[in-house]
């Protein structure tokens, strides 16, 4: 079992579909981080995500900074860690990887670690089987179609 420690504000501005929806309502996409990432995840890993200011989430995956900032919140929780190896720190900010590089936790950058857990899983061969498929494409797609469509697919 791993803890995944996050800098969430880190996370979301390295994603633009999330950072878009951060701009519009901060609730709504630190919630959207945080169940993406749930199920990207081992659900055997323990996930901490840390954000400055105040939120309305009552999960326990989530820290709200309040008055200081989230950095001061991942210092504290990774100098009281204990067990470095298990901790997996994601940030892009220098002071806390270095912090969590010198107590041996494992460091990943914000934008790796996005990329890591959206890894699209190729076929064993070398090319894409879906690429053989004849796709039946309609020539129109009503609007009340593409709505339906996009609450499926999105």
């Amino acid at each position: 079992m791993k803890t995944i420690l996050i800098d969430g504000n880190n996370l979301i501005h390295k994603i633009p579909s999330v950072k878009a929806l951060f701009l519009k309502d901060k609730n709504a996409s630190r919630l959207a981080l945080l169940e993406t990432i749930k199920s990207k995840i081992s659900r055997t890993d323990k996930l901490i995500i840390v954000f400055d200011g105040h939120g309305s989430s009552k999960k326990a995956d989530i820290i709200y900074s309040e008055n200081i900032t989230a950095d001061e919140i991942i210092r504290k929780k990774i100098e009281a860690f204990g067990d470095y190896k298990k901790l997996k720190v994601v940030s892009s900010d220098y002071g806390i990887t270095n912090l969590a590089k010198e107590c041996g936790c494992e460091v990943m950058k914000s934008e790796d670690f996005w990329k890591s857990i959206n890894k699209t899983i190729m076929p064993a061969g070398k090319d894409n089987i879906n690429q053989n498929y004849i796709y039946d494409k309609p020539e129109t797609m009503s609007r009340k179609d593409f709505d339906e469509y996009k609450k499926h697919f999105t």
